[in-house]
């Protein structure tokens, strides 16, 4: 009996050395554990648009005015892609980018990483996009309070960016809002 289980444990010793070593070879010959399929390549068209928004002076005098304006449907953030290797169910990840310039000076730069879209016509929220508190804080250094914008030439810029480590293929244009507050 002692014979036959000293016996199993060479086995085992054997054929666990012999699978560590094949793994350690692949690897160090380059090649990864378990083998990686390579993933179709995705190819993807769209837009991000501001509707209901011209570029010139701005009625609304705050950025709580302005964000109410957006959640009362005065203006909306909306954005569409399609795909044709892409089913309906499926989503991409994008990064959601938000530049303010005020006077052409960046005032504020965020990313807000890794958010799913299906295919198809969306709405956007607008605080996706971090441009209301940004005017906020340079209005009144952050303030919880109404205040008006500060005067000068504003440009916001949201774009919408496909996160990394996917395999899409193509870009959606940045969209814009710029406006003079006298």
């Amino acid at each position: 009996m002692k014979t036959i289980q000293i016996k199993l444990v060479l086995v085992a010793f054997m054929l666990t050395t012999v699978f560590s070593y094949s793994q350690t070879k692949a690897i160090a010959a380059g090649s990864q554990y378990p083998p990686q399929v390579s993933k179709p390549l995705i190819s993807i068209e769209g837009r991000l648009s501001i509707k209901g928004f011209t570029n010139g002076e701005m009625k609304q005098k705050t950025p709580v005015a302005l964000f109410k304006a957006f959640k009362d449907g005065e203006y909306a953030i909306n954005f569409n892609f399609k795909s044709k290797e892409l089913k309906s169910d499926h989503i991409i990840l994008f990064d959601m980018n938000t530049t303010v310039k005020h006077n052409g000076k960046i005032i504020a730069q965020t990313s807000r990483k890794g958010w799913p879209w299906l295919p198809g016509d969306m709405y956007v929220p607008v605080e996706t996009y971090d441009f209301i508190p940004a005017v906020q804080k340079l209005s009144e250094r952050g303030t919880p309070v109404v205040v008006p914008f500060k005067s000068g030439n504003y440009e916001v810029i949201i774009q919408m960016v496909t996160s990394e480590g996917q395999n899409v293929k193509g870009s959606i244009s940045p969209a814009s809002m710029q406006f003079t507050i006298n």
